[in-house]
């Protein structure tokens, strides 16, 4: 259990290491409250090393919906990418919702 709140941390420290910055805010919601519980050490480590190799554009199209996990899947991991891109959807609709606009 402390590898994976050691992860857990390492996930976030690298959430927050994003030059843009709603590119950081998002990922360190998602890290922090949102992340599946059903990863496990492995998957987190690769989290991690997908979160060090992924280019701030892509994640900033993946987030606000320009980008799809299927197109990056041939640049990253397709479940991690469709897991952020589910939760920004998510998000994205809530916005919608409590400004009136749905």
């Amino acid at each position: 259990m402390e590898r994976m709140e050691a992860l857990r941390k390492k996930a976030i420290f690298q959430a927050a290491r994003r030059a843009i910055l709603e590119n950081e805010m998002f990922l360190r919601d998602y890290v922090t409250n949102h992340l599946p519980e059903s990863y496990t050490e492995e998957d987190l480590e690769n989290f991690i090393e997908m979160l060090v190799r992924m280019f701030d554009n892509d994640l900033f199209d993946l987030v606000m919906g320009v980008k799809s996990a299927e197109d990056l899947k041939d640049l990253y991991d397709y479940r991690f990418t469709k897991d952020i891109q589910d939760f920004a959807e998510q998000r994205r609709t809530e916005i919608k919702k409590a400004k009136g606009l749905i």
